[in-house]
């Protein structure tokens, strides 16, 4: 089975991005604070409020974004559960 190519301007994108592990996603502190927000938020989706509980299926998003306010990256009050869907939705949206 065959798949579409993906956009080019989804591609470079990508490959000027930095990696999850340089970006900071793979400390402990922001495992600890992920657990938190998705804890607090019972697993389920602040934008839709859908009920996750797969595996990979909830994200823990900044409400105000570690570039706009880098001091607020651990703060649980800064983060919201959100599904892939809402999560993906903003992410385009923002950047």
């Amino acid at each position: 089975m065959w798949k579409l190519p993906r956009s080019t301007a989804k591609v470079r994108r990508r490959e000027q991005r930095p990696s999850s592990a340089a970006r900071g996603y793979c400390d402990g502190r922001h495992k600890a604070w992920r657990a938190a927000v998705l804890l607090r938020d019972s697993y389920t989706c602040r934008s839709c409020n859908r009920v996750l509980g797969a595996k990979g299926s909830a994200h823990a998003d900044h409400i105000i974004p570690v570039v706009v306010r880098p001091d607020l990256r651990y703060e649980v009050d800064n983060g919201q559960c959100l599904c892939h869907s809402c999560h993906s939705r903003k992410t385009v949206a923002y950047g």
